[in-house]
């Protein structure tokens, strides 16, 4: 999948977790249809922070070579209020 669209898809977690959610679709669904449905599965996570927070407790921890623990943008985004919508 392209991350050109959607620069949290450089984080490699959610990546793979994208193409496994789509994975059944990828018969059915043209290369388009595909393209939109992977945006709208990662702006659904970066939209609704009950998502969010899911996704960051699944999220792997990356440490440093000092062992302090890196914060990935998925963590800097649970961290942030955002004003809930509907």
């Amino acid at each position: 999948m392209s991350s050109s669209k959607v620069p949290c898809l450089e984080d490699p977690f959610l990546v793979v977790e994208v193409e496994r959610a789509l994975a059944p679709y990828r018969e059915l669904l043209s290369p388009t249809e595909l393209a939109w449905a992977q945006e709208a599965l990662v702006l659904e996570v970066l939209e609704d922070a009950e998502l969010r927070r899911l996704v960051a407790a699944a999220h792997p921890r990356a440490v440093d070579a000092s062992g302090e623990r890196v914060m990935h943008w998925l963590e800097a985004l649970v961290a942030t209020p955002r004003e809930e919508t509907g």
